[in-house]
């Protein structure tokens, strides 16, 4: 009893040391990111968690269209880009952690989980003491710190904790299976579920894990002479089928990804041959620096570490002399895929590199395969120093062996973090509002908060920089005719609404947002002909005269619902193969901890798994059909003013020293000037408490935009004062001619230059 409880405290002083490695890399990650850096893609990824976050907040769990992007328009983002890295942060930020603070936490804590798992993967084959120097060597590794402080690619910095957890799985798996044991179900599971989260977190990688799956499935049936897996099915199963399993969970984000990429610029844009200028050659191969030197993200390659090739030598000495070594097996698959990794970086690979274009070409840039490369090299270096203590037991050269293993492991880290230097970011988190990712793309002419616009709908035929701006040709001025029609929307949710319109012609009913596919429109409860109308692109309806009820909605596409079913099945499978493993697990003659029968007890075990994943499968369709959106009922307005109409009104939650939401709803019917939207704010007494006044549809929709038969949302954001004193508050809005603001306009059916659109209520 005494030896087990040695055995028993042994164990948890182990794990406690394992999480005090990833408690302090999670730590010291936070500590680094304050400030937060400023990167290329870094602040993309904040916009797209804070609309993630918006979204959820109206109910959306999960929006494959953000609104606000692309200047309003709209934009498919999380159709197309793996979403899964976006939650944590968004979900922190629900609980008033400002976006930045949110981000940095879920980084963190990502960065402790990847040293876990890598810790884990590690032990399977090595002592605890070597299992930690792999680990550090992983979290040091200086492509991961150049993807976060340098280049600001959150989702790929992620990505990096599914990959020990993929090895360390399918190890497990691979294990069970040769030995006959009965807990191959579990790690089966666990691997394809890990597969999905590499997968739903970043595309790219799981492109280069796929292939690299593809090349070890290969070896493994190649190589294998295990008397207990003769058929080539067995060989490959353990890394070919949770592959499979995990490609299928992941359908409902993957199909759409894959079947429309033909919708936006990612797919429209040919395979080019922009890889061949970021391989490296000889002189850019490798640093040869006591410091790592970070490259400029503009810099077309990244040099590897320096003490890279160094333990690649070694390790190629070690397979060459030393025959009777422990763990050659480990080492050499080790050695070969860094080998490979590397390899691919280089101009060597050139051609394999344009002969597979359509695929290795998505990667962009092949020092990517550095994200693999990380891992693989903390396998190589941990399974070559605990080889080494292995052969070395009981002599003081083990002892040298662990010293030089400590000091080279804190050398990696000096080596990695002293070199960085990142450049604060010249926003703070209550800047980052769509406002501002607006006049940043206006002033990198871009669109939807990235580089490349790849997720840009293909029928938006509108150069990129000119879509925030007055039209880049004349072609697209207003010519239309003027309309007279009546607006007015009603039940209006996060994407979808409904509006009554009402008009003395046929006209043309055009929307602020740009055509896509998904856009479902029917009019008076039938589908109507959508299409994509004018240079931008917007989605537009043909409606004859005569008063129509229209809705909008974002509605599942083909592949949504091929994707759906293939997750659902896959779902199903495994719940099915889950529940048949423990019944014949619990089938045994006894009864069990809960008091039932062998039979009873073997019918819950089978029962139960399935069950759960019938929850699954529901839980997947109201995710993705999103049936818990909020309705909203904007205020009814219909204030004419001949050339405009405001037809409705919502108000937001607004508190001091934060700000008033106020969208308003407007109908174009023959906008010939610029027109400026005044909001009051004003107390119980009459007085001024807080304004904003600025462009009718803001800064980046101008009047060359405001086509007839357009409908105009835009939200203002008006700043409250941090004194704002408790009581009611009454809203207003108007208009004025833009640059006088001396002459509001009063409204045809109305007394008043100023509206009121509302109230509010400043609490104690």
């Amino acid at each position: 009893m005494s030896e087990l409880a040695a055995l028993s405290s042994q164990r948890l002083r182990r794990r406690s040391l394992y999480l005090l490695v990833a408690v302090g890399a999670a730590t010291a990650l936070f500590w680094a990111t304050a400030p937060w850096p400023d990167t290329p893609d870094g602040l993309f990824h904040l916009h797209r968690v804070r609309s993630l976050t918006e979204a959820l907040q109206a109910g959306v769990l999960y929006p494959r269209w953000f609104p606000d992007f692309a200047f309003g328009y709209g934009y498919p983002a999380l159709n197309f880009y793996a979403p899964a890295f976006y939650y944590a942060p968004a979900v922190l930020t629900l609980v008033n952690i400002d976006v930045i603070t949110a981000t940095r936490l879920a980084l963190a804590l990502w960065y402790g989980a990847s040293a876990l798992a890598m810790i884990a993967l590690l032990r399977c084959w090595t002592r605890p003491a070597v299992a930690i120097f792999g680990a550090l060597l992983f979290l040091a590794f200086p492509y991961r710190l150049y993807d976060l402080f340098v280049r600001g690619a959150l989702p790929e910095f992620v990505a990096f904790t599914w990959l020990p957890l993929i090895a360390f799985f399918t190890y497990r798996l691979a294990g069970a299976r040769s030995e006959g044991r009965g807990a191959t179900g579990k790690w089966f599971l666990f691997t394809a579920l890990a597969w999905a989260g590499l997968i739903l977190t970043h595309n790219l990688t799981a492109l280069m894990a796929i292939l690299t799956a593809v090349v070890l499935a290969l070896l493994v049936f190649l190589s294998s002479n295990s008397p207990n897996l003769q058929s080539p099915i067995s060989r490959l199963s353990p890394i070919a089928l949770p592959l499979l399993a995990g490609l299928s969970l992941s359908a409902f984000q993957l199909a759409p990804a894959v079947l429309e990429a033909d919708w936006v610029m990612l797919g429209a844009a040919p395979d080019g041959d922009g890889f061949l200028r970021h391989f490296a050659d000889w002189n850019t191969l490798v640093v040869a620096a006591w410091l790592y030197p970070y490259p400029d993200a503009a810099t077309p390659t990244v040099a590897l570490p320096g003490y890279l090739l160094a333990i690649l030598m070694l390790s190629l000495l070690a397979l060459r002399l030393w025959r009777t070594m422990p763990l050659r097996t480990h080492l050499l698959i080790a050695w070969l895929l860094s080998t490979l990794f590397v390899l691919l970086t280089t101009s060597l690979t050139a051609p394999l590199w344009s002969l597979t274009a359509p695929v290795l070409g998505k990667l962009q840039f092949p020092w990517r395969w550095q994200t693999l490369l990380a891992v693989v090299f903390a396998v190589l270096a941990a399974t070559l120093l605990e080889a080494l203590w292995r052969a070395l037991q009981r002599t003081r050269m083990q002892l040298w062996a662990a010293a030089a293993g400590a000091l080279f492991a804190v050398y990696a880290i000096v080596y990695a973090v002293a070199g960085l230097a990142p450049t604060p970011m010249p926003f703070t988190a209550r800047e980052l509002t769509s406002e501002q990712m607006w006049t940043f793309d206006v002033d990198h002419g871009q669109v939807g908060a990235t580089w490349t616009a790849e997720f840009l709908p293909r029928w938006v035929i509108e150069e990129r920089w000119a879509i925030g701006r007055e039209p880049a040709t004349t072609d697209d001025l207003v010519v239309s005719p003027a309309v007279q029609f009546a607006a007015t929307p009603t039940e209006q949710e996060y994407l979808d609404g409904v509006w009554r319109v009402r008009a003395d012609a046929p006209f043309t009913l055009r929307f602020h947002r740009f055509y896509f596919p998904a856009w479902r429109v029917t009019v008076d409860g039938r589908a109507a002909n959508a299409y994509a109308d004018g240079a931008l692109g917007l989605l537009a309806v043909d409606l004859d005269a005569g008063e129509h009820l229209v809705e909008v909605q974002f509605a599942p596409t083909p592949a949504v619902w091929f994707g759906l079913l293939v997750s659902g099945v896959s779902i199903l499978v495994l719940a099915f193969v889950i529940g048949k493993a423990k019944w014949n697990a619990d089938s045994a003659d006894r009864t069990d901890q809960r008091g039932l029968n062998p039979q009873e007890s073997a019918l819950f075990a089978f029962y139960s798994p399935i069950l759960t994943g019938a929850v699954a499968i529901l839980a997947l369709v109201v995710v993705n059909l999103n049936w818990t959106a909020k309705t909203f009922q904007p205020l009814e307005i219909g204030a004419d003013y001949g050339a405009v109409r405001l037809e409705a009104a919502m108000l937001g939650a607004g508190e001091p020293g934060g700000a008033l939401p106020v969208r308003l709803d407007w109908s174009m019917l023959a906008p010939q000037e610029p027109l400026t939207t005044f909001v009051h704010v004003v107390d119980a007494e009459g007085r001024m408490a807080a304004q904003k006044d600025e462009p009718l549809a803001g800064r980046f929709t101008p009047l060359e935009r405001w086509q007839p038969g357009l409908l105009l949302d835009f939200t203002h954001q008006i700043p409250l004062p941090a004194d704002l004193a408790p009581g009611e508050y009454t809203v207003y809005a108007g208009l004025y001619p833009s640059g006088r603001p001396d002459a509001p306009l009063r409204p045809l059916n109305r007394p008043d230059v100023r509206i009121e659109i509302g109230g509010m209520e400043v609490s104690p």
